[in-house]
């Protein structure tokens, strides 16, 4: 379980980056985290004592080459898919709900059919992601934030972002530790490990919907 959900948000966080953003920051965000994830993973990801061992060179080109390929060709999917969307004007439908389906088709099926080494490549490196994909990405969409409509509206901001996060954490942590109780999943969760999981849950990701609402054209106070 914990490897499908690895590999899948390989791809999921892959198609989510490459919602972000438009353009040429588009492309190059999501070139960036597949070659880093199929290209340095595998040099970082040396065996540990007692581990795994290492295929022979052959075999890790080859598997190296098959992970390029998985994560390039999702990056061209969910790039002309995002275009034949917006083309043809349909709204029943976002691409980021197409992205994680995807990602989770792919992951299952690397889960099931594929080795441990090449699941280790398509990983998704999240120390990358954060510490040299994000911040750009965050300052960006920040940059050109509309500065006259935030600071009108900024008392119904902070109340969102602070007093909404917090209720929203609340709840998703009791709900959580309710369903923990229940022994469906055999899982036990303390409290504390309920509200940890309904503050991960409850912390938006502002950079996909400012997108999300210019892509739609949205009242600007939103």
């Amino acid at each position: 379980m914990s490897a499908t959900v690895t590999t899948s948000s390989t791809v999921t966080a892959t198609g989510i980056s490459a919602l972000a953003m438009s353009g040429l920051e588009q492309v190059l965000a999501v070139v960036a985290s597949t070659t880093t994830s199929a290209v340095l993973n595998p040099a970082l990801a040396t065996a540990a004592p007692g581990g795994p061992t290492e295929p022979p060179p052959e075999e890790e080109e080859k598997a190296s080459s098959q992970a390029l390929l998985i994560l390039v060709s999702l990056l061209i999917a969910a790039l002309l898919t995002s275009y034949y969307l917006q083309r043809w004007r349909i709204r029943t439908v976002h691409e980021t709900v197409l992205s994680i389906f995807a990602g989770m088709a792919v992951g299952l099926v690397l889960r099931f059919n594929s080795g441990s080494y090449i699941q280790r490549m398509v990983t998704f490196d999240h120390t990358i992601f954060f510490n040299m994909l994000l911040p750009p990405i965050i300052l960006n969409c920040g940059y050109n934030l509309q500065k006259t409509s935030i600071a009108r509206n900024i008392p119904s901001v902070l109340t969102f972002a602070f007093v909404g996060t917090v209720i929203s954490a609340v709840v998703i942590g009791i709900l959580v530790q309710i369903y923990s109780f229940t022994g469906i999943e055999s899982i036990g969760f303390s409290l504390l490990d309920s509200l940890i999981l309904g503050t991960i849950l409850s912390a938006t990701d502002p950079v996909t919907i400012l997108a999300v609402f210019e892509q739609l054209r949205v009242d600007p106070k939103l």
